[in-house]
C-alpha cells in the first residue's frame, strides 16, 4: 500500500559537508514532523540522505519522509514492521520482520518493501519461531538472518556491484555475536563479556566494527575480529557516524514502568570525547540516527510522538 499526504514540519535539508562529531561544540534542533494524536518513532535515514523512514506506536507500520518535497509516504501499516527496519545500500528497500496475529499466536515473516513503487516481497513463509533479525549484505545482494539454529540466506533482488567486498557477515547467534565468511563458510562466534548476553549489535559502515549492549549492562564497542573491546558505560540504541569513529545513543532514566528522562550522548569509540548532545531536563530525546553526511541526528520525542532533526556544528 502506498499514500502520500503532506504534515506541517520545519525541515532542514542536510548539506553536502561532513561533520563527524569530533570536536562538537553547538547544536540545534527543528521539529521535523508532527501530526496531532500520532505517534512517530524510531526514525532511520536513508544511505543517500534524502528520505527518513519512521513507525508508528508500537513499531506499527513504516512512512518515509521524503526531505526534497516536503511529503510523506506509507509504506506499509503492519505490525512490528517498524522495528530495526534496515534500508538496502541503494536506498530503494526497506528490509524488516513483520509480524500477523491468529488469535493470540504470533507470526513472522521476512520482507522487503520497494520505496518508490509501493511493493512487496515477501522472503519467508509467516513462522511462529523467528528470533533473528533480517540484515543486508554489505553489496545488498543477500539478505541474512539467524533463524532456528541456522543461517539463512536469501536473494535480495539487488545486483552485487563487484567491486564490493561481501564475504563477512555479523550477526547475532545464541546471544553472542557471530563473524562468518561466506566464502569460506567459517564462523567464529565471540563472546565479549563472559557469561553475559549480547543485543542491539550494530555493524559500522566500514563493516570492520561493532557497538553492542549487554542485558542490563553497559554498551561497548568491539573489532569484528574480537579485540579491542571497550565499555563505552552505559547507553542504549548506539547509531554509527559515517567515518566509523564515533556513536550516538541515549542514556535513559525509567522507574522499572516507564521512561521518566533521555538524553543523547556522542562518544568516540576508544571511550573519550563523551558529549551530552541535548541536556535537557523536561525533553525526553530518544532513538538517534546520525545522517550520512555526518551533519544531522535524528530522534524522536516520545511524549510529542514528534520526529526532530538535531544540526551538528564543529
Amino acid at each position: 500500500m502506498k499514500k502520500v499526504f503532506y504534515a506541517i514540519f520545519l525541515l532542514i535539508i542536510p548539506t553536502i559537508n561532513n561533520i563527524y562529531a569530533q570536536s562538537l561544540k553547538s547544536f540545534s534542533s527543528e521539529k521535523l514532523v508532527s501530526t496531532p494524536g500520532e505517534i512517530y518513532m524510531a526514525p532511520a535515514w536513508s544511505p543517500d540522505g534524502s528520505m527518513i523512514a519512521f513507525t508508528g506506536e508500537g513499531y506499527t507500520g513504516i512512512q518515509i519522509i521524503y526531505l526534497k518535497d516536503k511529503s510523506i509516504s506509507q509504506i506499509t501499516d503492519e505490525k512490528a514492521a517498524g522495528y530495526k527496519m534496515k534500508w538496502s545500500p541503494g536506498s530503494k528497500l526497506i528490509l524488516t520482520r513483520v509480524a500477523r496475529y491468529e488469535g493470540i499466536r504470533r507470526y513472522n515473516a521476512v520482507k522487503t518493501f520497494n520505496v518508490e513503487t509501493g511493493e512487496s516481497t515477501t522472503h519467508t513463509d509467516y513462522r511462529t519461531m523467528m528470533p533473528g533479525l533480517p540484515q543486508w549484505s554489505n553489496a545488498g545482494d543477500k539478505i541474512f538472518m539467524y533463524g532456528k539454529n541456522e543461517l539463512e540466506i536469501f536473494d535480495s533482488g539487488i545486483q552485487a556491484n563487484n567491486n564490493t567486498n561481501n564475504l563477512k557477515l555479523v550477526y547475532l547467534k545464541d546471544d553472542k555475536i557471530a563473524v562468518e565468511n561466506v566464502q569460506t563458510n567459517e564462523v567464529k562466534v565471540y563472546e565479549p563479556v563472559k557469561g553475559e548476553k549480547v543485543l542491539n549489535l550494530e555493524v559500522s559502515p566500514d563493516r570492520n566494527k561493532v557497538t553492542f549492549e549487554i542485558i542490563g549492562g553497559d554498551i561497548y564497542s568491539m573489532n569484528i575480529d574480537g579485540t579491542n573491546l571497550v565499555n563505552l558505560g552505559r547507553g542504549y540504541r548506539a547509531s554509527w557516524s559515517p567515518d566509523s569513529r564515533n556513536i550516538v545513543y541515549m542514556i535513559t532514566e525509567d522507574d522499572g514502568h516507564q521512561i521518566l528522562s533521555s538524553d543523547l550522548y556522542s562518544i568516540k569509540i576508544d571511550g573519550t570525547e563523551k558529549t551530552n548532545l541535548t541536556n535537557t531536563s523536561n525533553i525526553i530525546e530518544m532513538n538517534p540516527a546520525w545522517s550520512p553526511d555526518g551533519n544531522f541526528i535524528a530522534y524522536d520525542v516520545p511524549d510529542e510522538g514528534a520526529i526532530y532533526i538535531m544540526k551538528l556544528q564543529d
